[in-house]
Order: C-alpha cells, then sequence, then structure tokens
C-alpha cells in the first residue's frame, strides 16, 4: 500500500508538469480579476494563488469527531472488543485552531505557512466490578475514563504554482515540507487513565508525526461567472521513523467539488472527498498494544468517504471586502478503517481570510 501511494502521488505531479507546456495567456494578474471567482470550500487550503505582494492571513478551526467501534466496514460492540482489549473507546474529539499566512511572490508563485494549536479528548470504558459487562463468561460493569493532550503541531510550508492561471482555467502545483515540532512523546497525568499515568500515550493522542513529511499536490479549477467545478489531489509522504521507533502510515486525498453563488456575497458548495491512509510502521515499544484499540499499531489507517456541505460569505464591496468567512458541514458515506478503530462521526471546517 505505501508503494501504491508513494506512485500515485508520484504519478500525478509528472503528468501535471506535462501540462506545462498548454499555452497560458490571460493570465490572471491583479486582485480584481481573481477576487469575484466562487470561494473555496472551507476545507480545502491549497486551491489559489495571490497577485504579486499580496499577503492574506487566515484563522481556521477544524473539528473531527468520532464515535463507537468498526472493525473494517462493520460496527463492533464493546462486548466482542473486551474480548482482546482492556479498554474500549466510546468517543473522540479532535480540534484544530490553525494560523495560515499566504504571500504572492508573482503572480504565479505563493508561499504558504501554517501552525496549528490541537486538542485531544477521548473518552473510554474500563472494566470494573458490578453487571453491565459480559466478558469470558463473567458479567463485569465498564467504568468510563478518558485522556487527552493538547498543544502545537508540526509547522507545514508550501510553495504553490501555476501552470495555468487563467480567469477561467487554472493548474496549480503544490509542493510542501512538515517540519517535525509537534512532540510524540506527551505522558498521561494522574487525573487520566491508571495504565497511562506518567506514560505515553497511544499515537492519536500525539501532536506531530515526529518525522520530515513531503506534501505534493495538484489541483485544478474551472471558473465561470457564478460558478466554479474542482478537483483536488495532495500526499503526504513519510520520510522514515521517528524517535520512538514508528512512522505514520502515507496519506493521499482527493475531492471534487461544485460551488455556486447564489447572491453576490454569498455562495455555496458541495464536496465530495476519498482519502487513504496506510497503518502504521514500527511501533512504541512502551505501548502495551492490547489496552485499547488506539495503543496498537495495526489499527490505524483505511479507506474513507465523506460528503461535505458548506457556504462563503465573501463581499466584494464594502468596509469587508477584503474579507472572507467560510464553513463546511462533512458526513462520512463510508469508512473501511484497518483492524479496529472508532469511526468518524462528522466534520467541522471553518476559516476567516484577510486580505491586504
Amino acid at each position: 500500500m505505501r508503494k501504491i501511494i508513494e506512485c500515485l502521488a508520484l504519478s500525478a505531479l509528472l503528468s501535471s508538469s506535462a501540462q506545462a507546456q498548454i499555452d497560458s495567456n490571460a493570465v490572471c494578474e491583479n486582485a480584481s480579476c481573481c477576487s469575484k471567482e466562487v470561494g473555496l470550500p472551507a476545507g480545502l487550503m491549497l486551491g489559489h494563488i495571490h497577485p504579486k505582494g499580496e499577503w492574506m492571513i487566515s484563522y481556521r478551526y477544524m473539528n473531527m469527531s468520532m464515535e463507537g467501534i468498526q472493525q473494517g466496514v462493520s460496527a463492533l460492540s464493546s462486548d466482542a472488543l473486551f474480548k482482546s482489549y482492556v479498554m474500549a473507546p466510546e468517543e473522540m474529539q479532535m480540534n484544530m485552531h490553525m494560523l495560515m499566512a499566504m504571500y504572492g511572490v508573482n503572480k504565479r508563485l505563493t508561499l504558504m505557512g501554517m501552525i496549528n494549536y490541537n486538542t485531544n479528548l477521548m473518552h473510554m470504558q474500563m472494566f470494573g466490578e458490578g453487571e453491565n459487562h459480559v466478558h469470558d463468561g463473567s458479567t463485569q460493569s465498564a467504568d468510563e475514563h478518558h485522556m487527552h493532550s493538547m498543544g502545537f503541531g508540526d509547522i507545514k510550508l508550501y510553495g504553490i504554482y501555476a501552470l495555468i492561471n487563467k480567469q477561467k482555467h487554472k493548474l496549480m502545483l503544490n509542493a510542501g515540507l512538515s517540519i517535525p515540532t509537534g512532540t510524540t512523546t506527551i505522558v498521561g497525568d494522574v487525573n487520566g487513565i491508571p495504565a497511562y499515568i506518567n506514560k505515553r500515550l497511544p499515537y492519536m493522542m500525539q501532536l506531530g508525526s515526529g518525522t520530515f513529511d513531503v506534501l505534493p499536490g495538484i489541483s485544478y479549477l474551472y471558473h465561470k461567472k457564478t460558478s466554479t467545478i474542482g478537483i483536488q489531489s495532495n500526499a503526504n509522504i513519510r520520510l522514515g521513523y521517528n524517535k520512538i521507533g514508528y512512522s505514520l502510515g502515507n496519506e493521499i486525498s482527493t475531492s471534487t467539488w461544485y460551488a455556486y453563488r447564489w447572491l453576490t456575497f454569498l455562495s455555496s458548495s458541495l464536496r465530495a472527498e476519498f482519502s487513504v491512509s496506510e497503518q502504521i510502521y514500527g511501533a512504541d515499544a512502551s505501548l502495551y498494544a492490547y489496552n485499547e484499540p488506539a495503543a496498537n499499531s495495526k489499527n490505524y489507517g483505511g479507506q474513507r468517504g465523506v460528503i461535505y456541505l458548506g457556504s462563503v460569505w465573501q463581499p466584494f464591496s464594502g468596509t469587508c471586502k477584503r474579507w472572507q468567512l467560510a464553513a463546511e458541514f462533512g458526513i462520512p458515506v463510508y469508512q473501511n478503517v484497518n483492524g479496529i478503530q472508532s469511526p468518524s462521526k462528522y466534520f467541522i471546517n471553518t476559516n476567516l481570510n484577510v486580505v491586504f
């Protein structure tokens, strides 16, 4: 699977490079030409460039909620899970607050950098005394526990280059690097789950990958007066193993969307996203893999399809003409997880942009 994802990402870049020979006349060179395009869905960050000398500052909030237990494509009960694991996940909330800056170097090249602050909270069930769950023929109860983590994640730097930058057609390549500034050594506190007190938390509770990661991608957009059709693919290729002894799996995702402007300042979008990610390679030797599914490196990755409905508020005149507010809500329509995991329940993406 790792080889497949690497080849897909490389193929996308090579095929798009061939498009560089296409005629690129009628280039969009100034803000007045580009500013009236229908805004991107809130969950997309790499689908536009800026005129020379223009800045954009963006605050973004992203939330992913997970609930229940799933094995492959099928739901799994906590009773069945307790035959192999000590604890069972009930629900998890992952929140990301991101600050992003973009700068137009020239009419084709835009640079971007982002830093994020993450908070993660997971509620668990653990066997105790009582009469609620059956485990290996005995009747037991499940006590609720939780674990949480928070802090800054990995810094990401990008360059976005427009091979075609016409008013109607845009073809862009992006290349990025993820710098491992997020920690991979967060430990549990005394108020959390006893098994993790002063011990490292599972992989998904950590704040970074611990590795330098390469972030290639490609985007194509077709703009009309009141609508936009687009497709975008991005990959995350991990470079080696971190100091703990594992490597997060490679990832690739593709989104396609249609956005329509209902009013001069308001548009709506419908977006479909399909993503594939691998399981973790290696393992954190300090984790007991059968404490709960998140402690087992085999229980990561899989395939997921999500449908998003969004809206963008973007006035083109008045005191707020340089501001943009976007929001998007997504529901998974297909999930096939590796091993046993908590499936995603919903996604929320919001952002507030200002251009100057």
